[in-house]
């Protein structure tokens, strides 16, 4: 008997032998070329590709999905016959009317001469009907700084990035007058942001640092740092990044219509000229005082007073130098 046990194949039970022997596993029903089969869905899986992008003045609606989806921004654009996705990109923020076609308007002579991609985001009314919605970037009113207005340039530039392709890991950000203290907030705010360079020009009052405060103040945030989410670890960053403050020497008058004239904002002067001058003096203290390489510059520009155009004139030199 065992040697008929031993003649048996195991896919057979031998009860005469007092033990059994498990069938062999059912044939795979796995085709043998299933791993190269994905390989090859992998291969064919759908691929972005970047849009076209269009020459000339366009607009469009952008949903900030990074931020807050319920505020749309339209977004004005402007791309030279000789541009292609290696041209830098340069936001320029509109003033206190928010006319961002206007501004955009502007720039179009520069673009065309120095081969730039303009871009204006215009905060509506409708969105954004507070003008501290734009200009203190509903920092006063809003926890999430994703859904900050200053977050809107951050996340439309990876828009752009992602739908044109454009090659720069950086973007070159101007605003004036209300846009001017747009830029300025934005650069406290956000000092990790990609804007490079920066510039600010003739904005009707500023945010003071608070470690550049030659007294003790009695006023918080909007204008000092006083109890804002501006820390010393991001002034620090926000110091020593390149950032330029430019104004118009004819940008006097006290009684404009459109400046702020509370007593906070008086303290720091009493004309746009001359506050920008003590925000950038407060700034080299701070910078003293955190030991910081300051890197800012000033300059003041002749014969302009509050007007876009000329100011735009003089940040083209600067941000694109012959």
């Amino acid at each position: 008997m065992k040697s008929v046990c031993l003649a048996l194949t195991a896919a057979v039970v031998l009860s005469a032998c007092g033990a059994t022997v498990s069938p062999p596993p059912a044939p795979s029903t796995a085709s043998p070329l299933a791993p190269a089969t994905a390989l090859m869905v992998a291969a064919i899986a759908p691929v972005v590709v970047p849009s076209k992008l269009p020459a000339g003045k366009t607009q469009f609606e952008f949903v900030d999905n990074k931020g807050d989806p319920t505020r749309p921004v339209k977004v004005w654009m402007f791309v030279p016959e000789s541009c292609d996705t290696r041209c830098p990109l340069q936001f320029v923020m509109p003033g206190v009317k928010r006319d961002a076609e206007q501004y955009l308007d502007a720039w179009v002579g520069f673009a065309n001469e120095r081969k730039f991609v303009v871009v204006a985001p215009e905060f509506s009314r409708q969105y954004f009907p507070n003008d501290d919605d734009y200009t203190l970037g509903r920092s006063t009113t809003e926890t999430n700084p994703a859904k900050w207005t200053f977050a809107v340039p951050e996340h439309l530039f990876d828009e752009l990035k992602s739908r044109y392709g454009f090659a720069s890991d950086t973007y070159r950000l101007f605003g004036h007058s209300a846009g001017g203290q747009f830029v300025h907030r934005m650069h406290l705010f956000i000092p990790q942001h990609r804007a490079s360079p920066i510039i600010a020009a003739n904005a009707g009052w500023y945010t003071e640092f608070e470690w550049g405060l030659l007294f003790a103040s009695k006023f918080p945030y909007p204008y000092t740092t006083i109890g804002s989410r501006v820390d010393e670890a991001g002034t620090k960053l926000v110091l020593h990044h390149p950032f330029v403050l430019i104004l118009g020497d004819q940008d006097t008058d006290p009684n404009d219509a459109m400046l702020n004239k509370s007593v906070a904002a008086n303290l720091t002067g009493s004309n746009r000229l001359a506050r920008g001058r003590h925000f950038y003096e407060n700034a080299q203290r701070a910078a003293q005082r955190l030991d910081v390489r300051f890197t800012w510059q000033l300059q003041i520009v002749r014969g302009v007073a509050h007007n876009h155009a000329g100011m735009a004139a003089a940040a083209i030199k600067l941000m694109y130098p012959d």
